[in-house]
């Protein structure tokens, strides 16, 4: 497997992959969470773990979960040790990656090159799309890299997701493996199973006023209100500076001088391409034939994706017919600049030589960039001139209010001496905090155990900032039982569900051996009893959890499965049905299919098995 992949990360594939391969890197306020860590943080495969190893491996946790659960969710709500947990993960996962990413040569001068476009191209360091060095400094620099330990990180983060791809690209299961795959898969099962539903043996519960107040007064720790805060706050906007910047006419012939200089050569150009790889063929003249046979086709007017798919050995391209997308000088050989300059749209190239293969390129976009004159440019670059400046403006203000919070100034001097009003926010709970602004820091900070009152604080928001104060806390405290009567009555008739569903089980499992299940069935309509045929270990005709624990026992067999919804199913196994082998021999390429989506789709958990299992992983001081 290993040869095959250093096959595969050769000559123009990885070009290819780089030019795939995207590498975000959004900076999400979790930096208060690495900072927590202790100052030993250990080592993966005798390579010391930095603070720098530990941020990016903290961001990429807290996407993960953001990827899963949306843009609200809030890493830091979860328990401390699955915090913990899941960030030692990634920090494994990233070392060992980067490990085998340079066993291959992955890290060069190629590498290097496609993260300093990553870098440019991070609207995290631009303004108003533009690329802007003194932005990406100080954000760099606020996350505790310089520029060049910044480039050095993506650089090896870029390295590991081509090395991840490439294993995502290879095939790790063999026909005999797929054949037993789907042998398995297609195995079913009959069933006669009693369904106890949860919700509806719970609404049938009764509880009296007594109960109730006794459950109350037995688990009042149940029933304390949330810690309640209020606090003042003021908004400084780019907005409130706006006015104050005048920009010199030299500003603006040196913006357009600018704007001359970078439209300059930026047609873009999308194409496609069809790939020989001369090491699959007996000769290199052997490998020339084929590209000539399939660039006669193209001349005679046969479909270019169509011949990408049957014939490109790309398999990152081929099945999308090619497709490379737009020309990048920074990414593709010179042979490729050479053979498309001055090609029309839908054009061909001639055939294009490297070193491993030949190609045949196809221009499938072409989008010309028309240069706008001074006078209808004046406005925009004066717009984004004062865009800049009130930005610069704003981090100015930013400094000095830190400067005086530092010296201990109250929010009403700091209001005053910006000449802002206090807004004040009253009695807010953390666990139903829903500010106007959607930041994590905001609640962090209102809502520390460390926080005191009259305690300030100010947050730069990008394109504005805001100035906070703790007012007053109010402590935890046991509700009216009035208040909580609802929850109460939840409570209390969960746990007798739980008890009653225990008896029940219990009863119908006699009842069974008894062979009275239908009378005891008919006395409560909460239970109901029901067949299947054929259910196999996909199918949706009960809940996951539940077919799982079926196919664990054998056939004249009962097992009771509690799913996760609160129902509980009693299920007897009747047969198991094995499939044949003609029905297996016809499903052999959707299961080829199948076991190739789902080797990419779980590639790290393949990682975790093959490499990361025995990495050499010394983190025992790594704790919150």
């Amino acid at each position: 497997m290993m040869e095959s992949l250093r096959n595969f990360l050769t000559g123009p594939r990885l070009f290819i992959v780089i030019a795939a391969c995207a590498l975000p890197f959004v900076f999400l306020g979790t930096s208060s969470l690495g900072s927590t860590f202790q100052s030993s943080f250990g080592s993966v495969n005798g390579e010391d773990i930095t603070q720098a190893d530990l941020q990016v491996a903290t961001n990429m946790t807290v996407q993960k979960f953001k990827n899963v659960y949306g843009d609200d969710f809030d890493f830091n709500e979860l328990d401390e040790s699955i915090q913990l947990e899941a960030v030692k993960q990634e920090l494994i996962s990233q070392k060992v990656l980067l490990s085998e990413s340079r066993s291959f040569g992955l890290i060069n001068s190629d590498t290097e090159k496609q993260a300093k476009k990553s870098i440019i191209r991070n609207p995290v360091f631009q303004i108003d799309g533009v690329f802007d060095e003194g932005v990406y400094e100080a954000q760099v620099n606020s996350a505790g890299y310089t520029k060049d330990s910044y480039i050095d990180m993506t650089k090896d983060m870029l390295a590991s997701e081509i090395f991840r791809i490439a294993l995502g690209s290879s095939r790790f299961t063999t026909d005999v493996e797929v054949k037993e795959l789907a042998q398995i898969l297609e195995q079913s099962v009959d069933i006669n199973f009693i369904k106890l539903d949860s919700n509806s043996l719970k609404s049938q519960i009764v509880n009296s006023d007594e109960e109730l107040k006794e459950y109350y007064e037995n688990n009042q720790i149940m029933f304390f209100s949330d810690e309640n805060r209020s606090f003042d706050y003021f908004l400084l906007q780019t907005d409130d500076y706006r006015e104050q910047v005048q920009v010199p006419e030299s500003y603006v012939d040196n913006a357009y001088a600018d704007y001359l200089s970078s439209a300059s050569g930026s047609d873009e150009i999308r194409f496609s391409h069809i790939m020989i790889e001369k090491s699959n063929h007996s000769s290199d003249e052997a490998a020339f034939e084929v590209i000539s046979e399939v660039y006669s086709k193209l001349k005679n007017g046969d479909n270019f994706s169509e011949l990408a798919m049957a014939y490109s050995d790309d398999v990152v391209t081929k099945e999308i017919g090619g497709d490379l997308e737009y020309f990048d000088v920074d990414v593709f050989p010179q042979e490729f600049a050479d053979a498309l300059k001055d090609l029309s749209i839908n054009e061909l190239s001639s055939i294009v030589e490297l070193e491993d293969t030949l190609h045949v390129l196809k221009v499938t976009e072409l989008n010309t960039t028309e240069v706008m004159s001074l006078s209808e440019m004046e406005n925009i670059l004066i717009e984004e001139l004062i865009d800049s400046e009130s930005i610069a403006l704003l981090n100015d203000d930013f400094n000095e209010i830190d400067e005086m919070i530092f010296s201990n100034d109250s929010i009403d001097s700091i209001a005053s001496s910006l000449s802002k009003n206090l807004i004040k926010v009253e009695n807010k709970e953390l666990n139903s905090f829903n500010f106007f602004i959607n930041d994590s820091r905001i609640s962090d900070f209102l809502f520390s155990p460390d926080s005191q009152i009259g305690a300030t604080g100010v947050i730069n928001l990008g394109d504005s900032i805001i100035v906070l104060a703790v007012k007053s806390i109010e402590e935890p405290s046991i509700q009216p039982y009035e208040d909580v009567k609802d929850l109460v009555e939840d409570y209390l008739s969960e746990n007798k569900k739980v008890e009653k569903q225990t008896l029940l089980t219990a009863e119908l499992d006699a009842a069974k051996k008894e062979n009275t299940i239908d009378e005891f069935l008919d006395a409560y309509n909460f239970l109901s009893k029901d067949s299947f045929v054929d259910v196999k270990r996909y199918s949706s005709l009960l809940p996951q959890e539940v077919i799982s624990e079926i196919f664990k026992i054998a056939p004249d067999n009962s097992i009771t499965v509690n799913a996760r919804n609160g129902d509980i199913y009693i299920v007897d196994l009747l047969t198991m049905n094995q499939p044949d082998m003609e029905t297996i021999d016809e499903l052999l390429d959707q299961y080829n299919n199948f076991t190739e989506e789902r080797v990419s789709r779980n590639i790290s958990s393949l990682i975790n098995e093959e490499i990361i299992d025995s990495a050499q992983v010394n983190l025992d001081n790594l704790a919150f």
